[in-house]
């Protein structure tokens, strides 16, 4: 019966701390660099009347992908960008203060570089 106890709990502490880790991963340099001017690149591309691009943070979200936030236009809008493996945006939510897509962007997104 200790046996099994024991076994159990040096699972839970194993699986438990691989958890704790993937979730706690950092980027490297480059790829930060990466994934920031991709975002920059895409809400320039994407939305109207963008004047600046600040990207306040970066990191690893619940499903282990990258997400990049930041403000436009010295903080008129908020938005957070999830970074795909090949530095594309898959996602951007943005606040409600944020400028509106672009015409031509609506139906799909516009190119852009990544």
């Amino acid at each position: 019966m200790l046996r099994r106890l024991l076994i159990v709990l040096l699972m839970f502490t194993v699986l438990g701390g691989c958890s704790w880790a993937s979730s706690h991963e950092t980027y490297d340099e480059e790829t930060i660099v990466k994934a920031e001017a991709s975002t920059q690149n895409y809400i320039k591309s994407n939305f109207k009347e963008i004047q600046s691009v600040e990207i306040t943070t970066d990191y690893q979200n619940e499903m282990g992908g990258m997400t990049v936030e930041g403000s436009v236009n010295n903080g008129e809008g908020t938005f957070s960008a999830g970074i795909e493996n090949d530095f594309s945006v898959g996602s951007v939510g943005v606040s409600e203060t944020f400028p509106d897509r672009k015409e031509n962007c609506m139906e799909r997104t516009c190119t852009y570089e990544h």
